[in-house]
């Protein structure tokens, strides 16, 4: 019987979740170091068919595997169980290291036979950890193929397609790379491929490839930076890439880059794809003159996300007074900031609200405060607030504290680790509940 491939996924994360909370428990009770969790993965307790694949892979090797969980991407657990060559079987793909093969992580494919699962392929990765794993349905390709970026401790990072069939696992792709996604950027129904990486050891150059015959090919490469116009710096590296959809539907890519003579600063780029052209292009937005100064911002945890779920990409913009005043000690750790959708014929800006760096969330106020208010300390200095310019009373009180601590009249909404971001709504602010402010708190 073949089981939905979501079913295996949400299984898959779940084992490496219960691996993962056991893993802390053990650290924190028996005090190991990172050696010890290294020997803590190398043999971890599962059951089912987990348990089956592990033992035909150390039967495989003649000794225990080091299982390596994926740090990010669609699955987080070393087994993943998909058709890999479209022989409507279930298949299995395990991420591990072991002592005879060296410290570069290996890929092995199992398939399963009449006695039980057996291992058909193995593959030497290109570094020694796994940051991401997808997988990859393309059109006219029997099977599925896997997309997994690698990486190293001094920060590496590589990227390799696998293709699997008749037993045999084949490499289609392998490069250096800085951030990867797969999206239907042409429209054409199948996933496309689009890498950011280096070229010439600073610039940041861009590979659309796109899925012919159930294999990636280079579509279009071009050079992406930031600047619009003379004496803006270029882009050193790639913080985010993201898809998003535009009001007619066509699709767009959202580019946070490095940027600064010390690279820590963010700005953003936007690129459209041209269906009659077929290919991508810069995209200037309407009423925009430079996109890169005015997204040029210096809390780099402000990344472009869908912020409000509808499928387009917003970008964050750190506002200065015509969002309010910050009037504190912490202006270094509280802004106002606006997220934009500037991929919409007019620049929509989607919310506003404050971004408090320290702790790494932002919470939304409502629009009409806009340029009316300030940001101060309350009395205890153990809260900020907002404050109406005009007659300086108290809309909001926000301070983050231990559960159980709050003081008389705040109220929790969201959960930082073992604290807790408590509000306190004023005299003048009482159309907002503690509900709305649940939905208004958004973690970067």
């Amino acid at each position: 019987m073949r089981y939905p491939k979501r079913l295996f996924r949400r299984a898959a994360r779940l084992a490496a979740l219960t691996a993962a909370c056991c893993l802390l428990a053990s650290c924190g009770a028996l005090g190991f170091g990172v050696a010890g969790v290294d020997e803590l993965l190398r043999a971890p307790r599962l059951s089912g068919q987990y348990s089956e694949v592990q033992k035909a892979l150390n039967a495989y090797l003649g000794e225990s595997a080091q299982l390596k969980y994926p740090t990010g991407g669609e699955y987080l657990s070393p087994f993943l169980f998909e058709d890999w060559d479209g022989d409507g079987v279930q298949d299995a793909a395990v991420f591990y290291t072991c002592a005879a093969k060296g410290q570069n992580v290996h890929l092995a494919i199992l398939e399963q036979g009449e006695g039980g699962w057996f291992v058909t392929q193995e593959q030497e990765g290109l570094s020694t950890g796994v940051e991401s794993v997808t997988a990859a349905a393309m059109r006219d390709a029997p099977g599925t193929q896997l997309v997994v970026g690698y990486g190293s401790s001094q920060g590496d990072r590589f990227l390799a397609v696998y293709t699997y069939g008749h037993e045999t696992l084949t490499t289609v792709l392998q490069q250096t790379y800085s951030e990867f996604l797969l999206e239907d950027i042409t429209g054409n129904s199948a996933q496309d491929l689009v890498v950011i990486g280096t070229a010439d050891g600073s610039a940041l150059k861009l590979q659309l490839l796109t899925n012919v015959d159930g294999f990636f090919h280079l579509a279009q490469e071009l050079g992406v930076d930031g600047a619009d116009g003379a004496g803006q710096e270029a882009f050193t590296g790639c913080a985010t890439l993201a898809s998003s959809v535009g009001e007619d539907g066509s699709h767009y890519l959202v580019i946070d880059g490095w940027t600064g003579g010390s690279g820590h600063y963010l700005a953003s780029s936007i690129l459209h794809y041209n269906s009659r052209l077929q290919q991508l292009e810069r995209y200037t937005p309407l009423a925009v003159e430079d996109l890169y100064g005015t997204t040029l911002r210096y809390f780099s945890i402000l990344r472009s996300a869908d912020i409000d779920g509808d499928g387009a990409v917003e970008i964050p913009v750190e506002l200065g007074e015509e969002g309010g005043v910050v009037s504190l000690t912490q202006d270094r750790r509280l802004c106002f900031v606006a997220w934009q959708d500037y991929t919409s014929e007019y620049r929509v800006e989607k919310s506003y609200g404050v971004l408090d760096a320290e702790y790494g969330y932002y919470l939304a106020l409502p629009p009409e405060w806009k340029g009316r208010v300030f940001l101060g300390e309350n009395e205890a200095s153990d809260a900020w607030e907002v404050r109406g310019l005009e007659d300086e009373s108290v809309y909001l009180s926000v301070r983050v504290g231990q559960a159980g601590s709050a003081p008389a009249g705040y109220a929790s909404i969201a959960t930082l680790g073992g604290q807790k971001v408590q509000v306190k709504v004023g005299p003048k602010a009482s159309f907002l509940d503690y509900p709305a402010l649940q939905r208004a708190f958004y973690m970067l």
